[in-house]
């Protein structure tokens, strides 16, 4: 089984890399690493592999019985218990794709359990030379073989993002304030450590920085992925002398799709 489980694997991996980076089979090779150790880790409830993939300040979102839920990786670690090999249940793990972007990557992953699917959304960060999973948004199915995950709308998902490129092109916070989930995060690796900040803070820091920043030449949604009411969305911008890379993972929260962690990447186009 567990030779047909790596062939499956290598057989849906798709990836990427952006047209405006250096990355290389090495930068694919190196995400792999703790996404797999993430699908092996949660199918044999380790949480000891579980930890190495896992960012200490990550966070996974999530809906359960229809409402939002939120729970930090320490917590989502310290439930982990080991799992009953001989328990019976087939549990096939897939990496349908991945992407990377300067010190950002994300993943979707898919844990095809005998009664359940789970869809994983994974935002990665390269941390001191060390790629971690740093948030993951999740949906999942019950008795897969006689229920599917509900369709998506696509104009009902690019609404906020189309409001997020507004507000990114005229400076304006209203747009922004509304398409986030309250409790979202915002995520980047700053001169060389990682920056998580609450939406308040962020917001605060967009109106210093914008009344200082060049225009956006052009913008780009590139890659859209949904599953449910989960979703990831990768929006470009390319500035006159930079570019940045934005991952943003969304739920449909209360049947309206919210921001719940943004994950951007910043890279220098042109040196003065």
């Amino acid at each position: 089984m567990k030779s047909i489980t790596y062939l499956v694997l290598l057989a849906c991996l798709t990836f990427s890399a952006n047209a405006q980076q250096t990355s290389d089979l090495n930068d694919i090779e190196a995400v792999t690493k703790p996404l797999m150790s993430y699908l092996t880790g949660h199918i044999k409830g380790d949480k000891v592999l579980l930890g190495q993939a896992l960012h200490s300040e990550g966070k996974l979102s999530y809906l359960g019985s229809g409402e939002y839920r939120k729970i930090e990786f320490s917590d989502y670690l310290s439930r982990m218990k080991l799992r009953d090999p001989n328990d019976g249940v087939s549990r096939i793990p897939y990496i349908k794709h991945i992407d990377v972007t300067g010190n950002m990557a994300v993943g979707k992953l898919v844990l095809d359990y005998s009664s359940r699917l789970f869809t994983d959304y994974m935002t990665l960060l390269k941390i001191a030379g060390e790629w971690k999973i740093v948030n993951k948004t999740a949906y999942s199915i019950g008795d897969p073989n006689n229920n599917k995950a509900a369709s998506v709308n696509i104009p009902e998902l690019l609404a906020p993002i189309k409001r997020l490129i507004q507000g990114y092109q005229s400076g304006d916070i209203a747009p922004l304030s509304k398409v986030y989930q309250k409790d979202a995060k915002i995520m980047s690796i700053q001169k060389g450590r990682f920056q998580a900040v609450d939406l308040n803070t962020f917001i605060g820091n967009f109106k210093q920085q914008f009344a200082k920043h060049e225009l956006i030449k052009e913008h780009q949604i590139q890659n859209l992925d949904a599953t449910g009411n989960a979703a990831l969305v990768k929006v470009l911008f390319q500035y006159s002398e930079s570019s940045s890379a934005h991952y943003l993972s969304l739920l449909k929260v209360d049947g309206m799709w919210k921001i719940v962690n943004h994950g951007f990447d910043v890279t220098a186009t042109k040196t003065k």
